[in-house]
């Protein structure tokens, strides 16, 4: 019984080690930074990117609330702010990220 929770568990860990990351779906042009602050999907059929998108958007959206409330602005100007950021390091590091024409770019 205790050999079957070690295999078990060393397949799990082997699985997460295989998860895909952020770094790793931006360098296989999975996903691009938006104007907007949040990522977008390029790939569209990728489920597992999709779900990182998902994932990665949601903690950034409440990251940028937190900003916004702490200093009292609207969402859309610290999502504005952040996009501009993200798309400049994304451009710079040959990563997707999108044009001032909403079009992806690498």
């Amino acid at each position: 019984m205790k050999s079957l929770f070690v295999v078990i568990s060393a397949c799990l860990f082997s699985m997460a080690a295989w998860a895909l990351d952020l770094d790793d779906a931006k360098s296989q042009g999975l996903v691009g930074e938006q104007r907007n602050g949040y990522l977008g999907l390029i790939v569209t059929d990728n489920t597992e990117a999709a779900a990182l998108v998902t994932r990665i958007n949601r903690q950034r959206r409440s990251h940028y609330q937190g900003i916004a409330d702490t200093q009292k602005t609207p969402l859309a100007n610290i999502e504005s702010i952040a996009g501009d950021k993200l798309v400049e390091r994304a451009a710079e590091q040959g990563h997707y990220h999108q044009n001032s024409a909403g079009r992806w770019t690498r």
